[in-house]
């Protein structure tokens, strides 16, 4: 008996799917299409951020090779112990984020994708006064 039950729920379920919306007395001229991006991607906040971001992690960068000419200094983080390996990593990170932030774009989060390139470029900033507290 359960079974014919839930077979029957099932089949009113489906059906109910594929009823028209004009018979269930929905108006079809109500539907919207989604509303329009409020900005273009790249426009100047955007561009500033980004390009904060960029001006963060080379400052990482510039300020971890200058510190570790103080003897005695070592870089903890095995990934950045070569020079290359390092702007690699970062220029990965900053692609990284631009196509995060163009992913929440693209999906209407807009407050979210102006957030994402100081997420990750705060990081790199903190390590880099670190950095610049050591002299050589």
């Amino acid at each position: 008996m359960a079974t014919h039950r839930r077979a029957f729920n099932l089949a009113l379920v489906i059906g109910l799917f594929l009823v028209p919306t004009a018979l269930m007395g929905a108006d079809p001229a109500v539907i919207q299409p989604p509303p329009r991006t409020a900005h273009h991607f790249l426009d100047a906040q955007n561009i500033g951020l980004l390009s904060l971001n960029a001006l963060m992690m080379a400052a990482d960068l510039a300020t971890t090779r200058r510190a570790l000419q103080v003897p005695g200094t070592y870089e903890a983080n095995p990934l950045m112990k070569s020079q290359g390996t390092a702007i690699a990593l970062k220029a990965g990170t900053i692609g990284m984020g631009v196509g995060i932030a163009y992913m929440l774009h693209k999906s209407g989060h807009h407050k979210a994708e102006r957030i994402i390139p100081l997420f990750m470029g705060v990081p790199s900033a903190i390590a880099a006064a670190h950095n610049a507290g050591i002299h050589p």
